[in-house]
């Protein structure tokens, strides 16, 4: 498979496993986890179910969409290993993929088993939600990073070794931290539904669960991810950059404002489907920009697309 190729594909499965993961979502919003019972990988006791109703193929789908983005990762490393040379950052971001979908898949089968789905608001649940959470992100950074250094054509990374991409590191760990309590703030929304905004306060005062403290937690780390973000990129020098970092670090402001601004209206209209699935993808989407920005600082070489193709073609071979 040629460089023009195996980018199309890498950029066709990150896409469609971000699809698969917004289902998830949806699946957790729509309280469907429980759709097959505490069958796994089985639904229900069976492989496609007879029947059931809408939560049932909820779940069923997920499952599914969830298998074939498996084995489309599984293909995407094999090509990246047989392609890229040993050592090479596209192969080790292509590992990488694997290795967060199978975990991704043993979180999920672990919530099912245990019944931390749909309404469940046990301890094991409140605990395990951040985890969940960040290993979804650090699968979409790892299949996003396979597919920009295969486009960007980068041959080496340099890890933080600069001021510059420390700061970004800061800014990866706060979008992770934000996910992470996130996930707690969901949680509360869909267990702990409130007729109107004074009634969502009075649960303050009454908390009729922990969940209703650790949801606070989520806009006092928005506030210091979005600080970490403006102190990677920084508007001046950011702003004024040259080649593809000027139109990264202008889709990474956009959306770090579209996210706090998407919240509160969420909040304020008290958590419809739609807008917390807009909250969500815009999450995703900021991640992957930062990513691919804070990749820009990393990159410690990268060669013209005619020589590295040549390049990697007789490094496969050797090997």
């Amino acid at each position: 498979m040629g460089r023009k190729h195996f980018r199309a594909f890498a950029w066709g499965v990150l896409g469609y496993s971000l699809c698969v993961i917004l289902w998830g979502y949806f699946l957790r919003i729509s309280e469907s986890g429980d759709g097959c019972g505490t069958d796994w990988p089985l639904c229900s006791g069976e492989v496609v179910p007879a029947g059931g109703g809408f939560p049932t193929w909820v779940e069923f789908t997920h499952r599914a969409s969830s298998g074939i983005a498996l084995v489309l990762v599984v293909v995407l490393a094999v090509l990246a290993f047989r392609r890229f040379g040993r050592g090479h950052p596209v192969r080790l971001a292509a590992l990488a993929s694997v290795l967060f979908t199978v975990t991704e898949s043993l979180f999920g089968a672990v919530l099912v088993v245990f019944g931390w789905v749909a309404e469940d608001v046990s301890t094991g649940r409140v605990l395990i939600r951040p985890f969940h959470v960040t290993n979804t992100f650090l699968l979409m950074g790892a299949l996003g990073l396979t597919a920009w250094w295969t486009s960007r054509g980068v041959a080496r990374i340099t890890w933080p070794g600069n001021p510059q991409s420390r700061r970004f590191l800061a800014a990866a760990a706060g979008l992770l931290a934000l996910a992470a309590t996130g996930s707690w703030t969901g949680l509360a929304g869909t267990a702990f539904p409130a007729a109107s905004i004074a009634a969502g306060l009075a649960q303050y005062l009454d908390p009729g669960h922990l969940l209703i403290y650790l949801r606070m937690a989520h806009p006092v780390v928005a506030v210091l991810a979005l600080v970490l973000l403006v102190r990677a990129t920084g508007m001046p020098t950011g702003l004024g950059a040259e080649g593809v970092r000027r139109p990264l670090t202008r889709l990474v402001w956009v959306l770090g404002a579209a996210q706090p601004a998407v919240g509160t209206l969420t909040v304020l209209l008290l958590h419809p489907t739609g807008l917390r699935l807009l909250h969500l993808a815009l999450a995703d989407f900021l991640w992957l920009a930062t990513l691919f920005l804070w990749s820009t600082h990393l990159e410690g070489g990268a060669e013209e697309p005619e020589r590295e193709t040549a390049a990697l073609g007789r490094a496969s071979r050797t090997e």
